[in-house]
This record gives C-alpha cells, sequence and structure tokens, in this order.
C-alpha cells in the first residue's frame, strides 16, 4: 500500500547555505516503517496526478504556516506569510477527494480540509488557559460512534496539543466528534467520504512516551485499512 503526503517548508536559520527546506516528520517515518508503508511526498503540482494514480490515500499533515484568511473570507495576512502551503495543499487534496480515495488531516491538515471544504478558523480566543504549559496537553471529549471513538473507546482522553488557531466555523457535511473542555473543536469527520482530521498530532506517539497515549497509532492503523478497503473494491 502506498500512502502520500505533503512536504512542509521551514527556515532553520541555523545553516547557511541550506536553512530553506521542505521536509517530512520522522514520526511519518517511523509509521511508514512500522507499518510497512509505502508514502510518496508530494513537494509540486506536477506531482499530484502521479500521486493519486499510485496512492491510495492522503495524509495531509500539520505545518508550522498557518492558512491566509483571505482563502475564507478574511482579512489577508500583513505581511503576508514567507510561503502560502494551503495553495497546493488544496489542489493535492481535491484531487484525492474527487479520485475518492481517503483523507487524513493533522493538526494544520485538519484546517485545511476544513477551509477547503467551506468552513473558517479564528485564533484560539483564550490560547494560555487552553492547554497545559508545561505537557502542551488537554483533555477532549469524544463522540461516540466516530473515528476518535473507535481509537480510544471511551469518552474522554488526554491529548498534545500545538495549534493557536481553531475551527470556528465548520464546514458542510463535517460533524465535529471531539472538542475541549473550552468549546474548540479537536476533530471532525465525513465519513460518507472518508476523510478524517484531528487537530492534534497522534504521529507523536511514534517516538514520545508519556502522557501520550499509543493507542493513537491506531489512527493510522485504522485509516489504512480504509484505504486498503477502497483500494480492494
Amino acid at each position: 500500500m502506498n500512502i502520500a503526503t505533503i512536504l512542509r517548508y521551514m527556515d532553520t536559520e541555523k545553516a547557511p547555505f541550506f536553512e530553506q527546506r521542505y521536509y517530512i516528520m520522522n514520526d511519518y517515518k517511523l509509521m511508514a516503517d512500522k507499518y510497512g508503508i509505502g508514502m510518496m511526498a508530494i513537494m509540486s503540482e506536477q506531482m499530484i496526478n502521479a500521486a493519486v494514480s499510485v496512492c491510495d490515500g492522503l495524509l495531509v499533515p500539520g505545518s508550522a504556516a498557518n492558512i491566509d484568511p483571505s482563502y475564507y473570507g478574511g482579512a489577508p495576512f500583513d505581511p503576508p506569510q514567507a510561503i502560502d502551503e494551503y495553495a497546493l495543499d488544496s489542489k493535492i487534496i481535491k484531487a484525492f477527494y474527487e479520485a475518492g480515495k481517503p483523507i487524513f488531516g493533522i493538526c494544520g491538515g485538519h484546517q485545511a480540509l476544513n477551509v477547503f471544504f467551506g468552513g473558517k478558523m479564528a485564533k484560539v480566543p483564550d490560547l494560555p488557559n487552553h492547554k497545559d504549559k508545561e505537557t502542551y496537553t488537554h483533555m477532549i471529549n469524544i463522540a461516540e460512534n466516530s473515528f476518535v471513538y473507535d481509537v480510544f473507546g471511551k469518552t474522554r482522553a488526554l491529548v498534545n496539543s500545538h495549534h493557536a488557531w481553531h475551527t470556528n466555523v465548520l464546514a458542510p457535511d463535517f460533524k465535529s466528534v471531539a472538542w475541549t473542555d473550552d468549546g474548540i473543536v479537536e476533530a471532525i469527520e465525513w465519513r460518507e467520504a472518508d476523510i478524517y482530521a484531528t487537530q492534534w498530532h497522534p504521529e507523536q506517539t511514534f517516538h514520545r512516551g508519556a502522557p501520550l497515549d499509543p493507542v493513537e497509532q491506531n489512527f493510522f492503523v485504522n485509516f489504512f485499512a480504509r484505504c486498503e478497503a477502497k483500494r480492494t473494491k
């Protein structure tokens, strides 16, 4: 099985001549090795059709960049960010959605999916109190009969938190299936289209221990199973 993902941009400011980079987080490499998954990183629009033809699903990873509010009717960033990652993200999401292939978004990927399908974002209104300042975690409430409940098997869980923006208008067709005690949407799904997303990073359980629960690796196991089911139909 092959899964597509998207390269992310960073400027380290620490390595002269090599400071500007596109990358994929080590967690995804560990995940691919553990489950025997081939991964294709899409780095340009010219690769999209090839990726759709050989990949069984799409992972939209987190990002250090935020989506420019102009994409959902807000005032654009001033000054603009160094790079507009959503411009490519949206084209990749469109291609995999139209091909009927499962999509899993994580953090910035969660936000990209919400915006692409008609939702809006806003800054977390009370960021200092949204998460524990030492562990970067918070509790979530989980809807039963959801992809999140399929993993945890309970209606409360502790997850990590690294985001400053949140879904304040949910895209049509999506359902909010996890949220914090302060009302921030933490997971969304559109089961009919096989599209799922978490605002936190379940992939971090591949290299970090407590307080993260390794059961979160089943988000990927379950996603791969959905991709396999679609592939063999």
